[in-house]
């Protein structure tokens, strides 16, 4: 399915949910018109940003590597790693870095956060801030899920090596018990700390989800409309609906997992759409499609850029002139975010090369 394309319509729409979901929630959009409009279930955007948005990145982060690769398992190849690591070196950690040194300079100028000590910095230079307590979101508050996104990066290799090797089923039910394991240790935990609830392994199972959808839609898109695919994301549906009846600590680590699961099903219907979205791609569909494809930048830059618009705003600006200048920031965030991945990400993503057969 659309197996030539270097970019699918639906994948950049997802990511462009999944970045405004974020972008939204930071901005208090969802409060903001509540305040206007009156309309109480307007304010669910926020809810949107702070709780499923990561989620839903997670999710498309496996898949979209996964099938960056099914090329070499096609030619029954095992996975050239020193080419994949430099790929995935190039493609996160340029922008990142420039993320890190634009959200110290605005928080310098702005003084929302504190300046970051010797060690802070060491630990974001080295991306290890979701691994730290202390540091977990002091620059930057949504720099953690790139730790998290890198080490899932590191340990890809070895699903890959079991689905080469092996079976696809023998990959994702090698990582279920691996995370299964990872999270019942962690859950027993009398407090876990934030990086142990976002600890990768406890994740791991999830983001493989979204590599073995690429999976099968790759090679076989209607072996996933079999009745066992449907039981298993009503199995999902439902622990998804329980999480919101849990009254117990131990149960948050395992019920986050459906937060990300929940995407399966709608992830697979709107990749079923691609040729749709192809056919019928006007101003609204390739307006997601441009946000979609700048979304890590959108995602790394827009908190700092957030917080040096509201301090120009409420410093410099009267009040009658506020709230136009508000919303036309807004608007210019993802300007900026597009104009940054021209600039900063689009240099290191080079073409993708076909598999050797």
């Amino acid at each position: 399915m659309f197996k030539g394309k270097s970019n699918l319509i639906s994948i950049d729409i997802v990511r462009a949910i999944a970045a405004l979901g974020v972008y939204f929630y930071h901005s208090a959009i969802g409060s903001m018109l509540y305040k206007y409009l009156k309309i109480p279930f307007i304010k669910n955007i926020d809810a949107f940003g702070a709780t499923y948005a990561v989620p839903l990145f997670f999710l498309i982060s496996g898949y979209c590597i996964h099938l960056s690769n099914l090329k070499y398992i096609k030619s029954q190849q095992p996975l050239p790693l020193i080419q994949y690591y430099k790929r995935r070196l190039l493609r996160i950690f340029p922008p990142y870095l420039a993320a890190l040194l634009v959200s110290i300079i605005i928080n310098f100028y702005t003084k929302v956060h504190s300046q970051p000590t010797t060690n802070d910095l060491i630990v974001h230079l080295f991306c290890l801030q979701g691994f730290s307590i202390p540091y977990f979101n002091t620059i930057n508050l949504v720099l953690w899920t790139i730790t998290v996104e890198i080490a899932f990066y590191i340990i890809y290799p070895f699903f890959y090596y079991l689905r080469y090797k092996y079976s696809l089923n023998t990959a994702i039910i090698s990582v279920f018990l691996i995370s299964a394991i990872n999270i019942i240790y962690l859950s027993l935990q009398k407090a876990p700390t934030l990086p142990q609830f976002f600890w990768v392994g406890n994740l791991w199972f999830a983001w493989c989800a979204g590599a073995y959808i690429a999976d099968k839609i790759y090679f076989d898109a209607n072996s996933i409309k079999k009745n066992s695919f449907k039981i298993a994301y009503l199995i999902i549906l439902a622990f998804f609906v329980l999480s919101f009846f849990n009254n117990y600590s131990f149960l948050s680590i395992p019920f986050y997992q459906f937060k990300i699961l929940i995407w399966t099903g709608p992830l697979v219907f709107i990749i079923s759409k691609e040729g749709w979205l192809q056919k019928h791609n006007n101003f609204f569909i390739k307006t997601l499609g441009f946000i979609g494809l700048s979304s890590y930048s959108l995602y790394l830059l827009h908190e700092p850029l957030i917080s040096l618009k509201n301090y120009i705003i409420h410093a410099y600006l009267p009040k009658s002139l506020q709230l136009p200048v508000l919303i036309l920031g807004i608007l210019i965030v993802p300007i900026i975010a597009w104009l940054n991945y021209c600039i900063v990400e689009k240099p290191f993503i080079g073409s993708k090369k076909p598999a050797k057969k």
